[in-house]
């Protein structure tokens, strides 16, 4: 099993790109235009080697206006892919402004689809802040912090699934921050208790 080491928010990988790796990086190409992002949840432990299925790949944006989101959602038509509703401004704000995620996907093939969410708490909004830059064949992909992860599916989500992905990244990083993690912990248990 390959193990991987973040120096100074950066990770440089070669890896062999599966349709799930080309499908979310074509997508991203189109959001990171437009917005700020973070990968987060499942995929993160299945681009770091975990063997599992998954249906939806999260991200969390920040900093879009409603005018590039209409841009962002002009071009991924033009480039292939639909979205949950055909309307931008009803995907803007009773969507993504509500709360809500959005859902984006290859026309045609709604199997594989990419889950969009505006970040909504502190701890989100540290996950764009705090992300990881990975090279991998010479392109890069931004990646929520490893400890906020390993946390948020270990305390918060709790799932056999999000039990063994949290498993999965403290096996496969050498460098994890004990005292971020603890951090995380406490923010992410206030802010849950809170809702």
């Amino acid at each position: 099993m390959a193990s991987f080491e973040i120096l100074n928010s950066e990770l440089r990988i070669k890896k062999s790109l599966t349709k799930l790796d080309k499908f979310v990086i074509g997508t991203i190409k189109i959001i990171e235009k437009y917005a700020d992002y973070v990968i987060i949840s499942g995929y993160v432990s299945i681009f770091f080697g975990r063997a599992r299925a998954t249906e939806d790949v999260d991200i969390f944006i920040s900093g879009v206006s409603k005018e590039n989101f209409n841009k962002l959602y002009s071009e991924a038509l033009s480039k292939g892919y639909e979205f949950n509703i055909d309307n931008p401004e009803e995907l803007f704000n009773e969507y993504l402004k509500a709360g809500l995620s959005i859902n984006l996907w290859e026309k045609n093939f709604p199997l594989i689809r990419l889950e969009i969410k505006f970040t909504k708490n502190l701890s989100q909004q540290l996950s764009i802040k705090n992300k990881i830059k990975v090279y991998y064949n010479g392109d890069f992909l931004y990646f929520t912090p490893i400890e906020y992860q390993i946390i948020y599916k270990r305390v918060i989500l709790k799932s056999d699934k999000d039990l063994e992905d949290a498993r999965h990244l403290e096996i496969v990083f050498k460098n994890l921050n004990e005292k971020v993690m603890e951090d995380y912990k406490k923010l992410v248990i206030k802010e849950f208790n809170d809702e």
